[in-house]
This record gives structure tokens, C-alpha cells and sequence, in this order.
């Protein structure tokens, strides 16, 4: 089976967006802008086929396996 490449930046947006649970802080402390985070973990969520994040009105939630 083919494993997905998997970028160190997608995987640090990934574990900092997982600690802060909110795009708006986890951009800041990235120090980006909101859009290129969400568009990174989008990536890294069709890379590897399931979403990671449930986001809802000024929410974000880890997604169940």
C-alpha cells in the first residue's frame, strides 16, 4: 500500500492546530495567515483520505477514526 508524503510543515500545522484547537491562534503562532493553514491541513487531510479536524462556527474538534 502507498504511503502518503507527508510534509514537516503539515505535520508541525497538524500537531499545533491539534494543541490549540482554533485556526486563529494556530496561525499566529505559526506566524501565518489563517487561509495558507487551513489550505496546508485541507492537504494533509486528502493526503490521507480522512478529515482530521470537525470544524463548526468558531469551532474545531479532532475528528474520530
Amino acid at each position: 500500500m502507498d504511503r502518503p508524503e507527508l510534509s514537516l510543515q503539515q505535520l508541525h500545522a497538524f500537531a499545533v492546530l491539534s494543541e490549540e484547537l482554533h485556526f486563529g491562534r494556530t496561525a499566529e503562532r505559526l506566524g501565518i495567515a489563517q487561509p495558507p493553514l487551513s489550505q496546508q491541513i485541507r492537504r494533509l487531510e486528502a493526503k490521507v483520505g480522512h478529515p482530521l479536524f470537525t470544524r463548526g462556527p468558531g469551532a474545531v474538534a479532532r475528528s474520530e477514526p
